[in-house]
């Protein structure tokens, strides 16, 4: 399934920390690359967040921000915060009094806390389980909604490009009927020339002959024209395929399809024909843009 590159969720949930909110925002980028910005409680969980994220996702630069807010913690945590911080304010009045320095002038509260925010989180074995259980649901959650958007964006991009996809096969179509037209144009100016010279030896004739069928290989276009219809069929097997990420593949679809566009464009002497090149080119150009957004 099309999933764009281009999505954001945002979810909430309550843990025994205090109220979790976290978002998730991505943007276009040809690898996978994760940003993930975590409160200093929450730093042990990066290698699992990152490992939960990623399942998920092929291609992208995905930011992820986690907040913790205190709003709604348990009078519990108030309480094990004070026991920190007084256990912490009897360890320092001890080190200031043997260093000749009066507590009560150096230890003081906003200290208290600048020491205990530097401390590693004391918790036991069932707290921090219970804080990674909640951590999980709630990345699950915002998970959920950033690909339910993925999805959305990339159903809007795969018809945008199904319609250009169209136009160019309207295109194709209209050089096909007229791919004859510059071989026949110049025949008919060779033949035309030969009455105005005259009858010519049969040497003469035969190389102009030669070279009325070189002219004819290459200005044809059919191989171009039957390589272009490939690439279109496999493009519209790629959109409607069930792979998790098709990005490069299209991208690389598109490429080739310029690629023959342009070799189609060299060879033609016929000004329609280059009339549908210019605008085969230009919804290729359309498509490529798109593209670079399908994960």
């Amino acid at each position: 399934m099309i999933k764009s590159m281009t999505a954001y969720s945002r979810a909430s949930a309550t843990s025994p920390l205090g109220r979790l909110v976290i978002e998730i925002h991505s943007v276009n980028r040809k690898m996978l690359d994760i940003s993930l910005y975590l409160p200093k409680d929450m730093l042990k969980f990066d290698v699992e967040i990152r490992k939960w994220v990623s399942q998920l996702l092929e291609r992208g630069q995905v930011t992820v921000r986690l907040n913790l807010q205190s709003e709604g913690v348990s009078g519990k945590l108030f309480s094990n915060y004070a026991v920190q911080l007084k256990t912490l304010k009897e360890g320092w009045d001890k080190l200031a009094k043997g260093l000749g320095y009066e507590p009560e002038k150096v230890v003081d509260l906003s200290f208290l806390v600048s020491q205990w925010q530097m401390m590693p989180a004391a918790e036991t074995k069932e707290e921090e389980e219970a804080v990674r259980a909640s951590l999980k649901g709630l990345v699950d959650d915002a998970l959920q909604e950033f690909m339910k958007m993925k999805e959305t964006e990339g159903k809007t991009l795969a018809l945008d490009i199904q319609k250009r996809l169209k136009i160019i096969e309207e295109n194709i179509a209209a050089v096909e009927m007229k791919k004859e037209l510059p071989l026949v144009h110049y025949r008919k100016k060779i033949v035309d020339r030969m009455n105005e010279i005259g009858h010519l030896h049969g040497e003469a004739e035969e190389r102009i002959m030669r070279e009325v069928a070189l002219l004819a290989e290459k200005l044809d276009v059919t191989e171009e024209l039957v390589r272009l219809r490939a690439h279109i069929e496999q493009f519209r097997h790629h959109l409607a395929s069930q792979e998790k990420a098709v990005g490069r593949t299209l991208d690389f679809l598109t490429q080739e399809m310029h690629r023959e566009i342009n070799t189609l464009g060299s060879k033609s002497a016929d000004s329609e024909i280059s009339s549908y090149v210019i605008k085969t080119k230009s919804e290729l150009d359309k498509i490529r843009e798109q593209v670079q957004n399908i994960e």
